[in-house]
């Protein structure tokens, strides 16, 4: 089987020829891999498919090759279609002496707005600015600069090429609380005195959201890509609650697995940290076909072998190794004992994919991600 193959049929619940493995390497180790400053990998100059750079993209696809795992390709996209005339936003990068920062500025008939982002050499970017510091003044302006419909997109997906058969080809939309993150200057604190402070105003802007991201989620499917990824890191319990979560996130995430259900197109919910009682929701009221990373602690709260017998029959799963801790600091023996209790736990009859609760760190030891792809093709046979 293909790394593709091996994926689709997993995440269908189905037998694959042994577990696929499929670590989550999204962003740090590849760009290490390739011994170039990072940020050269995402200040490349070329057009963006997704929400990642062209040459960080193919960064990825050679790391799939290099550890010969199962790929899981979440940066790509479509191109949206901008009516004429409609703000945008530009950018003028700053070169320093061991970091670039990119000042971005969009001009709306409403006023500015600006955001800045540091990207280093040896770690991801960083957000330093972001578009809304002032609520009620600055969402007018976001609000001008998306739009409100009909939104749309390209019919194709440019970027299909690069993953190929070495795994799945994802279209990605982020959740809510993922979303107003990315834009809200003050980080979570902030985020969620909004909800707090502001839950009139909040409701508004989460209308909006769901009409773009409903809107999104059409277009992507009519792409027809392996998979749609919901983007929930900010849905964590480490952080949030379920409250918000059914306030915010549930109905737009019955919303779209249902649309994906009806194209029979997988869906697949990203949410790390403690994620338990998330699960349990997801599992009985949407129609999501594959959740991860369903971290253990301490990161986590998801204990694998129970996760398969109370969900394994409406998700496949897909998880949980810590990264933080044990991926960085264990041998290749440790990592190989505890790769086979996680098949023993969760692999039966199918439905399982052996991967980490969430991103490896940059200086994760090859030798560990080798071991678990080793581990997946032997011990992992069905």
């Amino acid at each position: 089987m293909t790394g593709k193959e091996r994926l689709m049929k997993a995440f269908r619940r189905e037998k694959p020829d042994h577990v696929p493995a499929c670590p989550d390497i999204s962003v740090m180790v590849p760009a290490k891999l390739t011994g170039r400053p990072f940020y050269d990998l995402f200040l490349d100059g070329r057009e963006h498919n997704g929400w990642t750079s062209a040459t960080y993209s193919e960064a990825y696809v050679e790391a799939v090759k290099y550890f010969g795992m199962d790929g899981w390709y979440i940066y790509g996209g479509l191109k949206e279609i901008r009516p004429e005339g409609a703000p945008e936003f530009r950018d003028t990068v700053i070169t320093q002496p061991t970091q670039k920062v990119v000042d971005r500025i969009c001009e709306t008939p409403e006023g500015v707005l600006t955001e800045r982002e540091i990207y280093f050499a040896d770690e991801p970017p960083w957000r330093e600015l972001k578009p809304v510091k002032d609520l009620r003044r600055d969402y007018k302006r976001l609000r001008t600069f998306m739009g409100t419909g009909p939104w749309k997109w390209e019919e194709g997906y440019n970027d299909r090429h690069r993953i190929g058969d070495y795994g799945v080809y994802v279209g990605m939309v982020p959740v809510f609380q993922d979303w107003w993150f990315h834009h809200r200057q003050g980080g979570f604190e902030q985020t969620f005195s909004d909800f707090m402070e502001e839950p009139e105003l909040m409701a508004e802007i989460h209308e909006h959201w769901m009409e773009w991201a409903l809107a999104y989620t059409r277009a992507m499917v009519k792409a027809r890509p392996d998979e749609i990824m919901l983007g929930a890191s900010s849905a964590s319990l480490s952080v949030s609650s379920p409250d918000i979560f059914r306030t915010y996130e549930l109905p737009f995430i019955k919303k779209a697995s249902r649309i994906c259900k009806d194209a029979g197109i997988i869906s697949h919910l990203h949410i790390c940290g403690k994620s338990w009682e998330l699960v349990e929701i997801v599992a009985a009221e949407t129609d999501v076909d594959v959740m991860e990373p369903m971290e253990e602690p301490p990161g986590g709260d998801v204990d694998l072998k129970e996760a398969k017998r109370r969900v394994g029959s409406k998700l496949c799963i897909k998880g949980n190794i810590n990264t933080f801790g044990f991926m960085m600091n264990a041998t290749p023996e440790q990592v190989e004992e505890k790769c086979k209790r996680a098949i023993d736990d969760a692999a039966a009859d199918g439905g399982y994919v052996l991967s980490t609760g969430d991103q490896c760190g940059r200086d994760t030891p090859h030798a560990n991600l080798l071991k678990m792809v080793e581990v997946a093709k032997t011990y992992g046979k069905y």
